[in-house]
């Protein structure tokens, strides 16, 4: 008997009469056509290359990879196959976001369908482990308690969306506290907690939530739904049809945006990771999963059905590859044959890792070419969006297009780096940021920090010595002279970031408390965020 893990692919097999017929139609109008710009007779000697039974062949071979692609895409299942489990693994709890933000298109179909496909595929590499389910909007519900069956916990995916959740909105807060106390509190490992968000967060203090199962051992895994660039969040009436799209206050149509900078900060404060749903990134999650030191959960078997789509995506390409290869014109093997060879080789050359993308954005930067660098260091954060490195990077060319908020943002991701060298590095040029924006006293103390990070760091010392020079002499003029002779003096004694290349180091206490002065800003961020949204007096249920 064959199963199908995803069965609403095969009603894709319906356009296949639509080809066959959209074939003929062409076929018949290209001959139509001919006969208008030549007689009959001489039709056959100018068509004599044309082999019409080749022409057939190369249509049946497309519409054959077509049909067994969309098998494939159904995933069909057959064989019993006895699983045997030796009882180790770990606790993992997964959390998904079922506001109405996630309705939102600008992931295909739409990010919570994405998001329950990408479950899917990382619940099929966690068979030895406990897995159960959350889901939530301003409220969390548990949907599956822990369990080590992985068939029933893919059950409940298919009943979470907006409509089960009764209180609208997104709390981060009250989904990590509730999604943890399915955790044993007694254990101080073996757990982790896998966020799938936009992280579009409302209301709660996500922050207090992270240090509570940071102490009880839970390492937090955050995934981002969505893109950084948003798309309207619909509206969608009792029929499950789309009426409209969310408008605020000001009678505007509500924008969603991926909040990455939160769930990067969120992930990391647990020594987690985050990554995003447009990335390859499933195989790196396990092994994240993989490193955290596994329990006894009591070993056991279970029977299940083997995947055999493989054999038909396998006969799809061979299909497709052999109708590029087939040519309807006698004596014309060799040129597709080399024309094919040009392609594979394209198929190479095309392929762009993350070193790449970053190498590309480097190059850029130094011929000065820095918007279209950031380009590329986006297309690098893709794949690894938590990759202080590459916000590093972009933080150097925002630097150089003037926008210093912005790459303060950037350099500011880079504290949460284990390097102690890449944290001076950050501190140095965050004051650079402050030193250019005015700001002589956060430029002070960004240098301060980097000294204290790197006591060798010349560049610092130099420039926290301009600095307060500069403040003594400005408190001696008057308030009109002295912000003309901060400008001038700007113009003349500018601080330019540059790679660090002495080396500091620092000790934990050190490296807890910039990590904790990150947090706390990013709480202040929220703070605001809230009181802006209590001074204007509008309910956000997305």
């Amino acid at each position: 008997m064959i199963k199908w893990a995803e069965p609403q692919y095969l009603s894709l097999l319906l356009l296949i009469p639509l080809f066959i017929i959209g074939i003929i139609i062409y076929m018949m109008r290209k001959k139509k056509t001919l006969s208008k710009f030549a007689d009959d007779h001489i039709i056959p000697r100018i068509t004599d290359t044309l082999n019409k039974k080749l022409q057939v062949s190369k249509y049946i071979l497309l519409i054959l990879a077509f049909a067994f692609l969309v098998i494939s895409l159904a995933r069909p299942k057959w064989g019993e196959k006895l699983q045997i489990y030796k009882g180790k693994g770990i606790d993992v709890v997964i959390a998904l976001d079922a506001s109405k933000s996630m309705l939102a298109q600008d992931v295909k179909p739409d990010r919570l369908t994405r998001a329950k496909t990408e479950i899917i595929s990382l619940l099929d590499n966690l068979t030895t482990d406990r897995v159960g389910i959350t889901a939530f909007a301003g409220e969390c519900y548990i949907m599956c308690p822990l369990t080590t069956d992985i068939e029933a916990a893919k059950l409940f995916l298919n009943v979470i969306s907006p409509e089960v959740i009764p209180k609208p909105g997104t709390d981060l807060e009250k989904a990590i506290s509730v999604s943890s106390s399915l955790f044993n509190p007694d254990e101080e490992t073996h757990k982790a907690l896998i966020l799938f968000t936009d992280g579009d967060n409302l209301v709660g203090d996500p922050m207090s939530a992270v240090e509570k199962i940071k102490d009880q051992g839970v390492r937090l895994f955050t995934i981002g739904v969505g893109t950084i660039e948003g798309s309207p969040v619909p509206e969608i009436d009792e029929q499950g049809n789309f009426s409209s799209y969310k408008k605020d206050k000001d009678d505007k149509i509500v924008m969603s945006r991926l909040a990455e900078r939160l769930l990067i900060i969120l992930a990391k404060a647990t020594d987690g990771r985050y990554f995003r749903t447009e990335g390859v990134y499933i195989d790196r999650l396990v092994g994240e999963l993989d490193k955290i030191k596994k329990k006894e959960i009591g070993g056991g078997e279970y029977v299940e059905y083997e995947e055999r789509y493989q054999y038909f995506l396998t006969i799809a390409f061979i299909f497709l590859f052999l109708s590029i290869f087939l040519t309807d014109r006698r004596g014309r093997w060799f040129e597709r044959l080399f024309l094919l060879f040009l392609f594979s080789c394209g198929l190479n050359f095309a392929y762009a890792d993350v070193g790449a993308n970053m190498r590309k954005g480097n190059h850029l930067c130094r011929k000065g070419k820095y918007e279209d660098a950031l380009q590329q260091y986006q297309k690098a954060l893709v794949q690894e969006p938590d990759n202080p490195k590459i916000h590093y990077n972009m933080a150097r060319a925002l630097y150089k297009t003037e926008k210093y908020d912005e790459a303060i943002s950037e350099f500011e991701l880079g504290l949460l780096m284990k390097d102690e060298k890449f944290k001076a590095n950050s501190f140095y040029n965050i004051g650079n940021c402050q030193f250019r924006k005015g700001q002589l006293d956060a430029a002070i103390n960004a240098y301060k920090t980097a000294l204290l990070l790197n006591p060798d760091d010349m560049e610092a010392k130099q420039n926290l010595e301009f600095c307060i020079k500069l403040k003594e002499s400005l408190k001696n003029q008057p308030q009109s002279d002295s912000l003309q002779q901060q400008q001038q003096q700007r113009r003349q004694n500018q601080p330019q970031p540059q790679p660090q290349k002495k080396k500091g180091k620092i000790n934990k206490e050190e490296a807890e408390r910039i990590l904790q002065a990150l947090k706390d800003k990013e709480k202040e961020n929220l703070k605001k965020s809230k009181q802006k949204r209590k001074k204007e007096n509008v309910a956000k249920d997305w």
